[in-house]
């Protein structure tokens, strides 16, 4: 009788009704979708909430999985330059955000004519059917996923070092053989299988290598100027040729049943141990043929993909590769973008399922070379990701000796030597950039430095090899004066050394008579370095001409070299300025040659046309605080003629005026895609207030508080002694406008 007093609609059987115990990223139960978009309480019931019972509209009341998911595009220039100038990093770091692997990967050359959101997306890649690409989203389910077993089984291959007694099973290790236990051998182990999501990620980057023949185009141009970094043309063109050879029908069709078909079976390559494939008699061209083609594995595809996001990044807009008479030109950013995305996509593929081998390294390094080259230089994120490319190497026993050996065949072991001195280098450079500690110490590290080859040679093997060999002198080096990539590696390598003895002088603790004589040490022994060079190595001052004939990337290589002599003795002054209190005049000096010379390049800048970003990154490194010294000397001696500088070593006012007038319309072309951009925009920033200030001094004269410069440090003398953290730190006591300076140092 009572329940005929109420409507239909709310007659439910309490049997069938039952709470959603979805929740929200916040925590709350999630709301039904009607109840969600009118902001009105929901009571989360199911099949039917409350209120929309009532209204009498069970059929619009649905719970969504994800209602905030949207499909939209990609950066573009355009849509993200006014972002780029708010934020320090122009691509979002992985795990940001949430979207497919899909919405990642796509071309976005038929939307740069609609409006974009602040964070924008595309995707024109045929979605996968039954697929659940929820690449980073987090939702309750992900956050009760049990470990990857990969990383719970995972066993450590890396014992045999010189470090061995100190390793926590190093007891087992002696003694297992010896009663007749034989040590694990995670290389036996059975392959895990390979959940579906991971197979439908890596499905969702095979969508970009539909274009590969473009790609491969792309990366003919790459090697043509810059001899690749640590991936070397022979290796990668075998790649390139084995993928197409075997995969390019199911390329070309995208259809989705083949491409999952065809990660299925990457991932069944990739999950095969590295090492079974190498021993001390393996050749180069074999090992790069069971990587590729229907042996194809995730790090090579990681690879191609990398290389393309590098040419991306180092030409400039209107370059001849991306324009062509029947089609629009190329959008650069949107393709770097995409290829770098696709390769962090690789490297969190291999992350997640522990591997660890020379494949693996060789993408880690090149992915993070354009990781931060994308991002504002001197970043958090930068310092987080070489961080993680010192604890790869040093996890896989880099830092140890590298030898051939019965599981080691000779290419392998001379590309761990490369790639441990680039990131050995790059560990030091970036400490000194930031003004923090190195990771990797020469205490610990075994710098062994790369034979002088090519890359053709490094690919020989048998009798070739042994010529070839043959050829060198007994130190290494090449004997036919030519400027390599492995000659600039092996100068590298002594310049890290150089200056990680600087750095310890520099944000170490030592009492003044000890970096004193440190200093004095270290600054005879880089003389005599940087002088034993081969003349071939050294940049000729008076004969400049004959240096600017050179290949671009020779050229290249001898700037890095002099700048790299300039820099150190840069800083070991700085830390005797900044730290004894010595007098400056040597500073100085070194800072006119410093910029006498980056005024060359600057110059001469159309003899670097493909190498733009390498040439600011000399601007922003060398040039910035060696032309902010000057100006702050030269208005000085302005201020005070009389005073010891002025009549002992004073600088040509109109010179110097012009040269730092042409430097900061050098700064100003700098576009805001450059990782360096903010670092140089604050660069110009002070010289330009400083040459205002030289050239109109009536603010100064009229008031001489600290109105008319923000900060008395003008009147001072030029160097203050103090801890010396960063080696611009004198320079955050200028504060123009109010505006917060940008960190120098990364």
């Amino acid at each position: 009788m009572t329940r005929n007093l109420f409507p239909a609609r709310l007659r439910m059987s309490h049997q069938n009704r039952r709470l959603n115990n979805s929740y929200r990223r916040n925590g709350k139960l999630q709301s039904c979708e009607p109840c969600r978009k009118a902001k009105l309480r929901c009571d989360h019931m199911m099949p039917t909430c409350g209120r929309c019972a009532r209204r009498n509209k069970p059929e619009e009341c649905s719970y969504h999985p994800a209602p905030l998911t949207k499909s939209t595009t990609i950066p573009t220039p355009e849509a993200t330059r006014d972002e780029e100038r708010t934020s320090p990093v122009l691509l979002r770091p992985h795990g940001c955000t949430r979207h497919t692997e899909a919405d990642y990967l796509v071309d976005t050359s038929d939307t740069t004519h609609m409006p974009q959101p602040r964070v924008t997306r595309a995707s024109s890649l045929p979605a996968q059917p039954g697929s659940s690409l929820i690449y980073g989203q987090q939702t309750i389910q992900e956050l009760r996923r049990p470990l990857p077993e990969n990383h719970i089984r995972s066993e450590s291959t890396l014992f045999q070092n010189d470090a061995a007694f100190m390793h926590h099973a190093a007891v087992l290790a002696e003694i297992e053989a010896s009663i007749g236990i034989m040590p694990p051998n995670p290389d036996m182990a059975l392959p895990l299988p390979t959940p579906p999501a991971y197979i439908d990620k890596g499905a969702a980057v095979l969508t970009l290598l539909k274009d590969l023949p473009i790609m491969m185009q792309y990366i003919e141009k790459w090697f043509s100027f810059a001899r690749g970094v640590i991936m070397i043309e022979p290796m990668v063109k075998i790649w390139t040729s084995g993928v197409w050879s075997t995969w390019h029908k199911v390329l070309e069709g995208q259809k989705p049943i083949e491409i999952r078909s065809m990660s299925e079976k990457i991932w069944e390559n990739t999950a095969k141990p590295l090492s079974s494939l190498l021993n001390r008699h393996t050749t180069p061209r074999e090992f790069c043929a069971m990587v590729t083609g229907e042996h194809l594995r995730w790090e090579v595809v990681g690879i191609i993909v990398t290389l393309v996001a590098l040419l991306a990044l180092t030409l400039q807009d209107g370059d001849p590769i991306f324009c062509s008479h029947d089609e629009p030109p190329v959008n650069r950013i949107a393709l770097a973008l995409k290829a770098h995305n696709a390769s962090e996509m690789c490297v969190a593929l291999c992350t997640d399922f522990g591997l660890m081998n020379d494949l693996f390294l060789w993408l880690l390094y090149e992915n993070t070379v354009v990781y931060c080259s994308m991002r504002t230089k001197g970043s958090y994120q930068n310092w987080v990701k070489t961080g993680s490319m010192s604890t790869a190497v040093v996890g896989f026993g880099l830092h140890e000796e590298i030898k051939v050996d019965d599981n080691t065949p000779f290419f392998i072991a001379e590309f761990r030597k490369r790639l441990f001195v680039c990131v050995y280098e790059n560990d030091k450079y970036s400490s000194a950039y930031t003004g923090r500690p190195p990771r990797l110490t020469r205490h610990y590290c075994r710098l062994q430095l790369p034979l002088d080859l090519t890359d053709a040679q490094t690919m020989s093997d048998g009798l070739d090899l042994e010529n070839v060999l043959s050829e060198l002198d007994a130190e290494g080096w090449n004997q036919r004066n030519q400027v390599q990539r492995c000659t600039f590696a092996r100068i590298e390598a002594f310049s890290a050394n150089f200056l990680e003895e600087i750095l310890e002088i520099s944000l170490g603790m030592l009492p003044t008579e000890e970096i004193i004589r440190r200093a004095a040490d270290i600054e005879a022994r880089e003389i005599e370095t940087y002088e034993g060079l081969p003349p071939f190595l050294r940049i000729d001052d008076q004969n400049l001409s004959e240096h600017l004939r050179q290949a671009p990337y020779e050229l290249l290589f001898l700037a890095y070299i002099k700048l790299g002599h300039l820099g150190h003795h840069f800083l070991l002054q700085r830390a005797l300025v900044k730290k004894v209190g010595v007098d400056a005049t040597k500073l100085l000096a070194i800072c006119r040659e410093t910029f006498s010379f980056i005024l060359v390049l600057a110059n001469n800048r159309d003899c670097l046309r493909e190498f733009q970003v390498d040439l600011t990154q000399m601007f922003c490194i060398n040039g910035v605080p060696a032309a902010a010294v000057i100006a702050v000397e030269l208005l000085h001696q302005e201020q005070d003629p009389s005073s010891l500088s002025a009549m002992t070593n004073p600088l040509p006012r109109s010179d110097t005026i012009q040269d730092l007038s042409a430097f900061v319309a050098c700064l100003g072309a700098i576009r805001p895609e450059n990782n360096s951009f903010l670092s140089c925009t604050r660069g110009r920033k002070f010289l330009k207030k400083i040459l205002d200030t030289i050239l109109d001094p009536t603010p100064l004269a009229a008031n001489t508080s600290t109105e008319g410069l923000g900060d008395t440090s003008f009147t001072t003398p030029l160097f203050q002694t103090g801890n010396d953290g960063e080696f611009m730190r004198w320079l955050e006591n200028m504060e123009w406008e109010q505006d917060s300076w940008i960190n120098f140092n990364n």
